[in-house]
C-alpha cells in the first residue's frame, strides 16, 4: 500500500484514492491467482507424467532409488491437488477441509450444484408470460426491484404525530456513547466479530483480506458505500421474481463500519424496543416467542378461553422500509443526531446493480428499504416497526387469563407477529392500526398471506377477518414449528427420519474415507441439528431420538460396534468421540427452559403464561416455588418453600399419616402459610392443628419438629425478624441454588407446560412425589457445560443471568460396561479427519457415584 499512499495528492478526494487503491489490489491478485493456477496445472500435468513413467521404470527395475522418487513426486503432486482445492472449498462455503472432508471431485460437484441452483432459466411477466431470452429475463428483474425499491413515502404528519409521539427515549448515558468518533480498535473489534469465507461485495476483498492485512490497511479504512446485489431462491414457483429474494453482498469495508455501527446502537435496543419483540436484542430469543404461543395455545384449549391469533404478514417487510420514515422515527426515539448522520451516510445516493446468472445488470436507484447482509439492518427493522406494535398494545384488548397479571397483545419476531384478539372489537380496531400505519410508512399487511387461528368456545361465532382471511381451528406455523392440537404439532416430526436418512445418504459414499472425527463432526452439525429447534420447545413422538440416535451410531461405526456406545459419547479428551447423544441434548433443552424461568430477565413474556399453569399443579398455587433449593438468605424465596412435592421441606411420609392430605385440602403447601398458622417459631401445634382440621396434636408436634429440624439457624432467625416485622421480602430476590438430584427423580416429558397439567397431577410439569430432572446416564450433556470434580462427584454447574445456578449432580456411572480391564482400544481409523494413521480410543475406569 505504500505505492498507494504516495498517490494520495493525486486524487481529489478520499474515497477515489481508497476506491481505486481496492481497484488494483483486485487486478494484482487476479493476476497473481490467474499465473498461480497456471503453474500449479502446468505442474500437475507435468508431475502426472513424471509419476507414470516412474512406476513403469519401477516395475520393470525395482530399483529403491526410484522407488523414493516415485514417492517424493506423490507427495508433491497431493499438496498441488490440496492447493486446487482449496478455491473449490471457499466457492463450496466450506470453512476448514480437516474438518469436512477429502479432496476429491466432491467439492467440485458442490459447487457446480451451488452454481445451478442461482441461474435463473426463465421468469414470467407482469402479464403472466414466460420470458426465457436473457436480456428480456434481465430487463424484467431490474424492472421489478426497480419499482419495489421506488419510495412511496408521502409526508403526513398527523398521522406521524399519532403514531411516533410519546415514545420510549433513549437513556442519555447510553445516547452519549453513540456518536463518538470512530476509532481504529473498534473498527478492528468489528472486523474480529465477522465470518470469514464469506462473498466479497463488487470490489472483490472479502473480510479474509482485511484480516490479513490489517496492521496495512486499518488506518486509512473510513467508509465505502459500494453495494451488489445477487439473487437467491426462496420458495415457490421460481418463474415469479418475487420469489426470489434480494440479498446484498456489501463490500467488506462498508460491513467494518456497519458492524461498528451495530455494535453500539445494540446496546440501546432494550430501553425502546418493548419486550414483545424479541429480534435484535440482546438476551431475548426467538424460542422465548414460541414459548408464549405454545403456552397460550394450551392454557387457551384446556380453560375454553376464547383468543384469536392473527398471524401478519408483513409484504416486503425489510425491502419497503422507508428510509425518511426511519430517520424521523429514530429522531422521536431521541437517537443522538450524530448517530443518525453516520447511518445516513450508508443510505445515500444509493445505487444498486444486479448479479444476474453471473454477469451485472443496469444499476438503478434505491430509495427504501434495508439491507439483508447488513448488521444494522434487522435493528434498524425493529425500530421502523415498533411504532405499530406500541399502537396496537395500547389499543387491542388481548388476552387475560384468570390469575394473571395484564394482558398479552402480541408477541414480535422481526417482521413475524402475531396478535391476540378477544372480539370483533379487537379485529376492527387492529385493521383500522395497520392501515393508518401503511399510509404514514408505506408498510403493508398482505392479509392474503396472513394466518388466523381460533382458539376456545366462540359461543357467538368466530369475528369476520379483513381481506378474505379465514380462520383455522387446528393450528398454526410459527417461526418454523407447527403449534396446535396434537395432529398439528406431529407434522413437526413427520419427515424427520426421512431427512435424516437423506442427510446420511449424501455422505455414504465417501463416509470410507472419513475418520471417527469427520464421521461426528458430520453427525453433530449436519444430522442431530435438524432436531434441535423443534426439541427446544416440544417433546418428541416415542422413540423417534431412540430411531435417530440408532442410525447416527450405525453411520458412525459402519454398523460394526467396536466399543460400547457410551464411550461415543465422552469428550476426545476424557477417551470418546464428542458424538451427541440426543436424550442427554434434550435434558439439557429442558434444564435451560427452567433456568430461564426461575433466574431469566425479570420483564420474560412467557413467564406469567406459564406461572398460571404451574400454580394450577395439584391446584397448589404455587409456581417457581415448585423447585427445591438446599438454604437461601433470601426471606422472600424462604417462605415460598413447599411443604410438600417432595421438598426439604417435604415431611409426609409413614410416620406422619395423612399430613400430606391435609395441607393440599386445606392449601397450607407453604412456609408462609405454616407459620402464619404456627408463629414465627413454629410452636403453636394446637392453631395448625385446627386449621388443617387434624384431631391429632401430637401428629402436628411431630411435623413442627421435622420442619424446624431441617430449618437452618440462619432461616430460623430470618423468620423471627419476619415475624416481628423487623424483615420484609424482596420480590426481585435471585432464586436460591437449586439441586437436582438424579438418583431420585425422573423427567416428565410434559416439562413444557403441556396443557394435561392443568387437568391432572399425574402428568404434571413437577409431579407430586418427585420434582427433579432425570439426566440419562451419560457422563456429558454438552460439551457448552461447565464441568468441575470435587472428590468423585462431578458436578453440572448450569449458570443463568442473575447470581443463581442449577447445580446438578452429573450421573457418571459404569460408562464402560465391562470395558474397565481394557484401558484403550486401538482402531485402524484417523487421528485427524482423513489419513491412514492408527486411532486410540481411551476407556475410563468406572467413576463411583458419592
Amino acid at each position: 500500500m505504500n505505492w498507494q499512499r504516495q498517490r494520495k495528492k493525486d486524487f481529489t478526494r478520499l474515497r477515489q484514492w481508497w476506491d481505486h487503491g481496492k481497484v488494483q489490489i483486485r487486478l494484482l491478485c487476479q493476476q497473481h491467482t490467474l499465473n498461480v493456477t497456471r503453474y500449479i496445472t502446468r505442474s500437475i500435468e507435468a508431475l502426472e507424467t513424471e509419476i507414470v513413467e516412474l512406476e513403469q521404470f519401477c516395475e520393470s527395475r525395482g530399483d529403491r532409488g526410484c522407488l523414493e522418487a516415485l514417492k517424493i513426486k506423490k507427495t508433491a503432486l497431493a499438496n498441488l491437488l490440496d492447493t486446487k482445492v482449496q478455491g473449490a472449498l471457499v466457492r463450496s462455503r466450506i470453512q476448514d477441509i480437516a474438518e469436512m472432508d477429502t479432496p476429491s471431485t466432491f467439492f467440485f460437484g458442490l459447487e457446480r450444484k451451488r452454481g445451478q441452483s442461482r441461474v435463473i432459466h426463465s421468469l414470467l411477466s407482469e402479464e403472466g408470460r414466460e420470458l426465457t431470452e436473457p436480456e428480456q429475463i434481465r430487463r424484467r428483474a431490474v424492472d421489478f426491484y426497480s419499482s419495489l425499491f421506488r419510495s412511496e413515502y408521502k409526508e403526513n404528519n398527523e398521522l406521524f404525530e399519532e403514531y411516533c409521539s410519546g415514545l420510549p427515549q433513549v437513556p442519555e448515558e447510553a445516547n452519549g456513547q453513540l456518536d463518538r468518533p470512530l476509532s481504529v480498535p473498534e473498527l478492528y473489534a468489528a472486523l474480529q466479530s465477522m465470518q470469514s469465507l464469506k462473498a466479497p461485495g463488487i470490489d472483490g476483498l472479502g473480510v479474509d483480506f482485511y484480516k490479513a492485512f490489517w496492521s496495512t490497511v486499518g488506518q486509512d479504512l473510513l467508509d465505502v458505500l459500494n453495494e451488489i446485489i445477487a439473487l437467491l431462491p426462496k420458495k415457490g414457483n421460481l418463474q415469479d421474481i418475487k420469489n426470489w429474494r434480494p440479498v446484498f453482498l456489501l463490500c467488506s469495508d462498508y460491513k467494518i463500519l456497519s458492524k461498528a455501527l451495530a455494535t453500539r446502537l445494540r446496546e440501546a435496543m432494550e430501553h425502546v424496543i418493548h419486550r414483545v419483540q424479541m429480534y435484535c436484542v440482546p438476551g431475548r430469543s426467538m424460542v422465548d416467542n414460541i414459548h408464549l404461543i405454545r403456552d397460550v395455545l394450551e392454557v387457551s384449549s384446556s380453560l375454553g378461553t376464547q383468543v384469536g391469533l392473527l398471524s401478519l404478514d408483513q409484504e416486503k417487510a425489510f425491502d419497503r422500509v422507508e428510509h425518511s420514515f426511519l430517520w424521523r422515527t429514530m429522531e422521536r426515539f431521541g437517537f443522538n443526531a450524530g448517530l443518525i448522520a453516520m447511518i445516513k451516510v450508508l443510505y445515500r445516493d444509493i445505487e444498486s446493480v444486479l448479479k444476474f446468472n453471473g454477469g451485472l445488470c443496469a444499476p438503478f436507484r434505491v430509495h427504501r428499504g434495508v439491507r439483508q447482509g447488513c448488521a444494522l439492518s434487522g435493528m434498524l427493522y425493529a425500530l421502523s416497526l415498533e411504532p405499530l406494535l406500541i399502537k396496537i398494545r395500547e389499543n387491542v384488548q388481548g388476552l387475560v387469563l384468570s390469575g394473571f397479571a395484564g394482558n398479552l397483545v402480541l408477541s414480535a419476531y422481526a417482521d413475524d407477529v402475531i396478535v391476540f384478539t378477544r372480539d370483533q372489537q379487537d379485529i376492527n380496531i387492529l385493521n383500522r392500526i395497520t392501515d393508518k400505519f401503511s399510509m404514514v410508512s408505506a408498510a403493508r399487511v398482505n392479509w392474503g398471506k396472513s394466518e388466523a387461528l381460533g382458539v376456545g368456545n366462540w359461543g357467538g361465532g368466530l369475528p369476520v377477518l379483513p381481506g378474505g382471511l379465514t380462520w383455522k381451528r387446528n393450528g398454526l406455523r410459527y417461526l418454523g414449528v407447527y403449534l396446535g392440537c396434537q395432529e398439528m404439532e406431529a407434522k413437526n416430526w413427520d419427515d424427520i427420519v426421512e431427512k435424516v436418512d437423506s442427510k446420511l445418504h449424501k455422505w455414504s459414499w465417501i463416509k470410507p474415507h472419513m475418520s471417527f472425527r469427520g464421521r461426528v463432526l458430520v453427525l453433530n452439525n449436519l444430522v442431530a441439528s435438524l432436531l434441535w429447534h423443534r426439541l427446544a420447545c416440544l417433546d418428541p413422538p416415542s422413540g423417534l431420538l431412540a430411531q435417530v440416535q440408532s442410525k447416527m451410531v450405525d453411520f458412525f461405526w459402519d454398523r460394526l460396534h467396536w466399543v460400547p456406545q457410551s464411550v461415543l459419547f465422552l469428550p476426545r479428551e476424557e477417551g470418546g468421540q464428542g458424538l451427541i447423544h440426543l436424550a442427554s441434548r434434550v435434558a439439557t433443552l429442558r434444564l435451560q427452559f427452567v433456568q430461564r424461568f426461575l433466574g431469566g430477565p425479570p420483564d420474560l413474556v412467557w413467564r406469567s403464561v406459564a406461572s398460571c399453569v404451574l400454580k394450577r399443579v395439584n391446584n397448589l398455587g404455587l409456581d417457581a416455588a415448585l423447585w427445591s433449593f438446599v438454604q437461601t438468605d433470601s426471606l422472600h424465596w424462604l417462605l415460598k418453600e413447599p411443604l410438600v412435592c417432595g421438598g426439604r421441606l417435604d415431611v409426609c411420609s409413614s410416620a406422619t399419616p395423612g399430613l400430606k392430605e391435609a395441607l393440599i385440602r386445606r392449601r397450607m403447601v407453604t412456609l408462609e402459610q405454616l407459620g402464619g398458622a404456627a408463629g414465627p417459631e413454629l410452636t403453636d401445634a394446637q392453631a395448625v392443628s385446627s386449621a388443617l382440621g387434624v384431631r391429632s396434636i401430637r401428629l402436628i408436634q411431630r411435623s413442627l419438629g421435622l420442619w424446624k429440624q431441617r430449618l437452618s439457624t440462619k432461616e430460623k432467625g430470618l423468620l423471627l425478624l419476619h415475624g416481628r416485622g423487623e424483615a420484609e421480602t424482596d420480590p426481585t430476590d435471585d432464586f436460591p441454588e437449586l439441586h437436582l438430584h438424579l438418583q431420585k427423580c425422573s423427567l416428565f416429558t410434559n416439562l413444557l407446560l403441556k396443557a394435561e397439567a392443568v387437568k391432572s397431577a399425574a402428568k404434571a410439569v413437577v409431579g407430586p412425589h418427585e420434582r427433579g430432572i432425570h439426566l440419562t446416564p451419560i457422563r456429558v450433556l454438552h460439551n457448552k457445560i461447565n464441568r468441575q470434580q470435587q472428590s468423585q462427584t462431578w458436578i453440572v454447574q448450569v449458570y443463568s443471568e442473575s447470581s443463581s445456578s442449577l447445580t446438578v449432580p452429573h450421573l457418571v456411572g459404569d460408562v464402560v460396561s465391562g470395558g474397565a480391564a481394557h484401558r484403550q482400544c486401538i482402531v485402524s481409523r484417523s487421528a485427524g479427519v482423513f489419513s491412514e494413521r492408527e486411532e486410540t480410543l481411551l476407556l475410563p475406569p468406572p467413576v463411583r457415584l458419592d
